[in-house]
């Protein structure tokens, strides 16, 4: 008898729980390692050896005076202030350039005011920087914002004193005041330079040709050829008319009186005498030019009317060119600026730096990224495989 096939079913072996995977265990000590000690350090540094940093705070503007029209009745008395927003660019630059920095070490000795806390080797400036690094720190401990609108400048300083950030600040004013007041010079000097340089021209052109007219006066011995012929001309004039008087009376007289009248005698002698006369006087207007090497007396007189041309003519750019001189002074006088401080330097009762809070809150951030990112490369690359 054949017995049926009988099938035994195989129980299958029992399951054991897996331990934790070893990428479990790298994923926890990469966490403690990237992220919890390196936190612990911060926040110990932070809160155990970071040295306490004070500010201070200020904040001015550039202004330009602008006065009215002084010939306008109503604007006489009136004056407006404007702020410059270019000079409060240029200011900013300067604040934070190395000649600022320079000039503050050689008076302030930034370089011990820094290191107040050398222990505190991250907010520290260090021993002995280079110019280049001690810039760069200044515009740690420096800030400046610049209000586009209506130019005004925010200044900050931080130092490790309360006393030496207000020390800082009052310096940093001083030296603003003194680059405003340099620009202001070199703008009145440009403006009034051509003015100037416009004036001397005139004046001396002025000079030359009236050089000229005293050396023709001297030469030819005459103060003002014109006014001498006119006076001759008058002397004729005046001798002419009595010549034509005697006449007329000569022929009266010799109409009733014989030519042996006396009276007739006497009327010759004094024609003769009038007649001599006008030939003198003649003369004499010739001889006006005998100081000129005998030349016409009509060149001597062409001469002297192209001298007084020029003479008029230098007078009236003399006179213009000081006035445009005047102008400018004035122009420039207006456009004067200055250094207007809103709020003075403060001192600060509490250090408000470093912001330990703020920086450990950034530094858990950073770590956190930084290990997650890694982590989920680590994922990535073993999917991968």
């Amino acid at each position: 008898m054949i017995k049926p096939d009988v099938k035994i079913a195989l129980m299958p072996p029992p399951v054991k729980k897996p331990g934790p995977r070893m990428r479990h265990i790298l994923v926890v000590a990469s966490f403690i390692m990237m992220f919890l000690l390196p936190l612990a350090a911060s926040i110990t540094y932070l809160y155990g050896f970071s040295a306490d940093q004070y500010h201070s705070q200020t904040a001015f503007s550039v202004r330009s005076e602008e006065f009215s029209n002084p010939l306008d009745v109503l604007g006489a008395f009136t004056q407006t202030g404007s702020s410059t927003a270019a000079d409060s660019e240029i200011l900013n630059d300067y604040i934070l350039s190395q000649p600022m920095v320079e000039a503050l070490d050689a008076e302030l000795g930034l370089r011990e005011i820094f290191n107040r806390y050398p222990d505190d080797f991250v907010f520290s400036l260090g021993e002995s920087p280079a110019i280049e690094d001690l810039v760069r720190y200044w515009r740690r401990m420096v800030s400046v914002s610049v209000n586009s609108s209506s130019g005004v400048i925010e200044l900050e300083t931080k130092a490790f004193t309360a006393e030496d950030s207000h020390l800082l600040a009052q310096a940093i004013i001083g030296k603003s005041v003194a680059l405003i007041n340099d620009l202001s010079l070199i703008a009145r000097e440009d403006a009034t330079k051509f003015a100037r340089e416009d004036l001397t021209t005139a004046e001396t052109r002025l000079k030359a040709i009236r050089l000229k007219v005293r050396n023709f006066r001297n030469a030819a011995q005459i103060i003002d050829p014109q006014a001498d012929i006119a006076s001759q001309m008058g002397v004729l004039s005046v001798l002419e008319n009595r010549l034509a008087d005697a006449l007329v009376e000569r022929e009266v007289l010799s109409s009733y009186a014989g030519p042996d009248d006396p009276r007739a005698t006497q009327m010759n002698i004094r024609i003769q005498a009038i007649r001599s006369q006008i030939s003198a006087e003649k003369g004499n207007i010739g001889a006006l030019g005998s100081g000129t090497d005998g030349r016409p007396l009509s060149d001597v007189i062409g001469e002297y009317e192209e001298l007084l041309v020029d003479l008029e003519f230098s007078q009236t750019a003399y006179t213009a060119a000081l006035i445009a001189e005047e102008q400018a002074r004035a122009e420039a006088r207006r456009k004067s600026r200055y250094l207007a401080i809103h709020i003075p330097p403060t001192l600060s009762q509490s250090p408000q730096y470093p912001q330990r809070f703020v920086l450990s809150l950034l530094v858990a951030v950073f770590l956190f990224a930084a290990w997650a990112v890694l982590v989920l490369i680590g994922y990535n690359v073993r999917d991968r495989r």
